[in-house]
């Protein structure tokens, strides 16, 4: 398939490059804590913490690792593409990403798979300020399109959303800005007619006060949205270790699935400065919209009562169609088997707890 923007995406290419070159050369994560816990390495791509992380602050408030033996170190990166980066060079055990790096690495070398999914869905979209007239991904052209910055996968998705509909990706003007009060100002003041971000992104700003509407992109419904991956090796030596860490990460989210307003005020124990300052950090409209912002990360892990209780179990077919979209995109040159990058073979063991025992629990905290 003919690639778009390959010169914009030189970056994203250029770190998966680089982790390619430091496979193998960063030392061991694992080992042994002072207390007697096997220690882990977890990374995230995200700059701070944020309610959308709030699970993990559950796993680790409510003892979920500790049960498991496990002390895990969270560890946060710009992006997904350094996770991977992290993951492949052994500096660090798991890596919790989003499905292209672990697309570019496998047609570069690198043998990263996951083995829990995460999001649930594909987490980029597009969308419009309401009464903006823009109806279709074709009203695009010629408009500003808000990203995070130039080279981000949000800007990625907005000029692949006009290649899949026949469009040229370049006939839109990819406004960095930011985030915070800078990207607000820019929705509110109308430097930007549309905006490519992700799901907890949107919920944020709609927290206040910006009404937005959905632009559909035919082609990417059923997208793999990512999870917890690691190298093949890894994954063979040390499945008893992952097993425990998907396990107490489930918990987790089980936990917050029952009891939002509880998982968030664990992250504001443990992580103080996502709390805000002032006296509006301590108002219930605060945690009402970080509340909101969890339950968009939560929507459609499958661990509500009835959904089926098997949280982490990834759809074969979505992971299929994120590979055809990466090729689309130019992120990778050619399409390969989705079981290359994925596996649910731990998911029998890391459902193995009580869901009713843990929903139990957090109905003792209301």
């Amino acid at each position: 398939m003919k690639s778009i923007g390959l010169a914009r995406l030189a970056p994203v290419m250029a770190l998966a490059l680089a982790a390619l070159g430091l496979a193998g050369c960063g030392d061991p994560s694992g080992g042994t804590s002072p207390g007697g816990r096997d220690t882990i390495k977890l990374a995230i791509g995200s700059p701070s913490w944020n309610a959308g992380y709030a699970t993990l602050a559950v796993s680790e408030a409510r003892g979920y690792f500790a049960k498991e033996n496990l002390d895990v170190e969270v560890l946060l990166f710009p992006s997904g593409t350094q996770v991977a980066q992290q993951v492949v060079s052994g500096k660090v055990d798991v890596g919790l990403m989003t499905p292209e790096p672990v697309a570019i690495g496998r047609t570069k070398g690198a043998d990263l798979t996951y083995f829990a999914q995460y999001w649930t869905r594909w987490i980029y979209s597009l969308k419009v300020p309401q009464g903006s007239g823009i109806a279709s991904v074709a009203d695009l052209e010629g408009k500003r399109v808000g990203v995070t910055a130039v080279a981000s996968s949000g800007a990625t998705f907005a000029r692949t959303a006009l290649k899949m509909q026949g469009l040229d990706p370049n006939s839109i003007k990819l406004v960095p800005i930011g985030a915070g009060a800078e990207q607000l100002d820019a929705i509110k003041s109308g430097k930007v007619d549309a905006l490519a971000l992700w799901d907890t992104q949107y919920q944020i700003v709609e927290n206040k006060g910006v009404k937005l509407q959905p632009l559909p992109v035919p082609g990417t419904e059923n997208l793999f949205g990512g999870g917890l991956a690691v190298r093949k090796g890894d994954l063979k030596d040390e499945r008893d270790l992952m097993v425990r860490l998907g396990r107490a990460f489930a918990e987790g989210v089980v936990f917050a699935q029952a009891d939002p307003e509880a998982a968030v005020r664990d992250l504001w124990k443990l992580h103080p400065e996502t709390k805000g300052t002032g006296a509006a950090a301590d108002s219930e409209q605060a945690l009402d919209e970080q509340v909101k912002v969890l339950k968009v990360r939560l929507d459609g892990m499958n661990v509500a009562p009835g959904e089926g209780e098997r949280w982490g179990e990834i759809d074969p077919a979505g992971v299929t169609a994120t590979i055809t979209f990466a090729a689309t995109a130019g992120l990778i040159d050619k399409e390969f088997p989705a079981a290359d990058i994925f596996t649910n073979d731990l998911m029998p063991e890391i459902n193995k707890f009580s869901y009713d025992d843990v929903r139990a629990a957090a109905k003792k905290t209301s």
